[in-house]
């Protein structure tokens, strides 16, 4: 018997055992719980009172706590490597898809090469093409400004394209994308124009 059911057996409330033994409500509701061990002197006590004996089996749920508090943490830990693992498998997943979406955009920039002009390219036709004009017209050539429209009506030179890109050693101006496309050694990227 432990010390809750000789309580109930007797109908008592663990104040009113306290009372009867000599000692503080806390120390029944302490030893009840399994936070403090019941000590020979209260059993003794308990005997006389009560002609009962109360095993004390508090040490044994403490020490069940503790073991199984332990096992907790080493699961925990256990855990924690497992998530660790897994993250820095999912990063090198990430940069693998990454270095590989880079490669096929850099592949693509490659292969559109031809379907676009550079910037001086777009201005050495549209010059040829004034020139054209011009001499059909029998006028002295001259050099035009060079206006370039998207399909929407808005308009960009080529100096405001340069502009926006900054240094590079190429530009890919696409319209039909609002795009201008720029390589500076290894590195690409794109700007909007519009």
């Amino acid at each position: 018997m432990n010390l809750k059911e000789l309580r109930e057996k007797n109908n008592l409330t663990q104040t009113a055992l306290a009372k009867s033994l000599g000692v503080t409500s806390n120390a029944i509701s302490a030893i009840e719980s399994g936070r403090l061990k019941l000590s020979e002197k209260l059993s003794d006590r308990i005997r006389e009172v009560y002609g009962e004996i109360v095993e004390p089996g508090a040490r044994k749920v403490r020490a069940a706590g503790k073991k199984a508090e332990k096992k907790t943490r080493a699961a925990g830990r256990k855990l924690e490597t497992v998530v660790e693992t897994a993250g820095a498998e999912a990063v090198l997943d990430a940069e693998k898809k990454i270095e590989k979406k880079t490669r096929k955009a850099k592949a693509k920039l490659q292969a559109d090469k031809p379907a676009v002009r550079t910037g001086a390219e777009a201005v050495a036709a549209a010059g040829a093409e004034v020139e054209k004009q011009v001499g059909k017209r029998g006028r002295k050539p001259r050099r035009a400004g060079i206006v370039i429209q998207s399909p929407y009506g808005s308009e960009i030179t080529p100096d405001a394209i340069l502009d926006k890109v900054g240094p590079a050693d190429m530009v890919y101006v696409r319209v039909d994308q609002n795009k201008a496309y720029w390589v500076r050694g290894e590195e690409t990227g794109s700007v909007d124009l519009w």
